[in-house]
């Protein structure tokens, strides 16, 4: 989810006014002004291995407005109780992307390559300007 604010503590997700579906800018070029929050959910078997994420911001015309990458892994599932389902917060700060234009701009997240999840902004011009 979008969000104005979003960190990860002791493995707590913490998010402040999520589920923003609107950047209001008064020009552009201008900085998107969001984060990303979100939190991955593993099998016991996938929680033992290391994954690669990969997201993707991009506008309407597929034009790339950002990509971040990187690895993750849960750890030792032994430390779950038998029904708990491993999880990983995970936060991404990209106030400072750049939008060229106002219109929907998607996020794609990628886990080992494979989509899975996309979420949705609109930037558009303030009502003020």
């Amino acid at each position: 989810m979008f969000c104005d604010f979003a960190q990860v503590r002791e493995g707590l997700l913490f998010v402040s006014s999520g589920g923003v579906t609107r950047s209001l800018r008064d020009e552009l070029p201008a900085p998107i002004g969001v984060f990303l929050a979100m939190v991955i959910e593993l099998d016991r078997f996938e929680a033992q291995q290391q994954h690669t994420l990969l997201v993707r911001v991009i506008d309407e015309d597929g034009k790339e407005l950002a990509e971040v990458n990187g690895t993750f892994e849960f750890g030792s599932p032994e430390l779950l109780l038998i029904d708990e389902q491993p999880s990983i917060p995970i936060t991404l700060d990209i106030r400072n992307v750049a939008v060229e234009r106002y219109g929907p701009v998607l996020a794609n997240i990628y886990v080992d390559g494979q989509i899975l999840h996309g979420v949705n902004l609109h930037v558009m011009q303030s009502p003020n300007s």
